[in-house]
């Protein structure tokens, strides 16, 4: 009988030896893919957040550089900015040119509207956005050439609106007339059905509920600076000379990290 002398295979000390190199590849390779993903994760979460912030500042950015629009030289107008603290703002201003329809036709007066009158009537009181472009509580703006007024709303029927004053003077049957609305943005104080207290961006117009436009928010300030440039602070007492304003929002992702994001904006209508 034939011995046999040779052998085919691993032994159990090289299948081992090949096992723990396996394992070191293997948890290398999964320590890489958790480092990744929780990477992937952290940067899609405050993408997420920034995205959303950023589209919330714009948006008040953009309504910001339009106070004191059809506002700001009428008779009966005063300060565009009307409250200004550390986390809220308020202002008057056209913000979205409602009262034009979709061919840009402004709204005008039917009829001659005499000085010392407080009804006008208008052509149409639909706006471009498909509702009544005119609200009570709201101001309304009136012009003819050079002259022009702003005047509170306090009741509307059918075409013909109420207004708080008398107008100043006469205008005639054409006179265009816009709507300017009162808009406040602040840092939500109290607790809402969407947004725990102090955590929103909130936006306000006129006598409406407070609509957030970014959550998660963990800081909101604003920052006043005058025509030459100086800083007011952030409580000015003397809000006629406000013409800059500088906006700091803080945002948090799920994963808590933070996003701080400023802008500064002035307005053009402001003198």
């Amino acid at each position: 009988m034939r011995r046999v002398v040779t052998t085919h295979g691993y032994s159990l000390v090289e299948l081992l030896i090949v096992l723990a190199i396996a394992g070191l590849i293997g948890g290398a390779i999964l320590g890489v893919y958790r480092v990744s993903q929780d990477t992937y994760i952290r940067a899609s979460s405050l993408e997420a957040a920034q995205v959303g912030a950023r589209a919330g500042l714009d948006r008040m950015a953009n309504e910001l550089r339009l106070i004191g629009s059809f506002w700001v030289g009428a008779n009966g107008a005063g300060n565009a900015i009307t409250a200004a603290s550390q986390s809220a703002i308020t202002f008057q201003a056209d913000v979205d040119a409602d009262t034009l329809n979709a061919a840009g036709n402004e709204i005008t007066l039917t009829a001659d509207a005499g000085g010392g009158t407080n009804t006008i009537t208008v052509n149409r009181i639909t706006g471009r956005s498909g509702g009544n472009a005119f609200i009570v509580g709201e101001s309304v703006y009136i012009a003819n050439s050079g002259t022009r007024d702003v005047r509170q709303i306090t009741n509307i029927v059918g075409n013909t609106l109420t207004l708080a004053t008398n107008l100043s003077t006469t205008y005639p049957a054409g006179s265009f007339v816009r709507d300017v609305k009162t808009i406040t943005y602040a840092r939500n104080a109290n607790a809402t059905s969407t947004c725990p207290a102090l955590t929103c961006l909130t936006r306000t117009q006129g006598g409406g509920g407070a609509q957030p436009i970014v959550d998660n928010v963990t800081g909101l300030t604003f920052t006043y600076f005058n025509s030459a440039g100086g800083s007011l602070g952030n409580n000015p007492l003397n809000l006629s000379v406000i013409r800059e304003i500088q906006v700091d929002l803080t945002v948090q992702s799920p994963d808590g990290s933070a996003r701080r994001m400023t802008t500064r904006v002035k307005p053009r209508s402001l003198p």
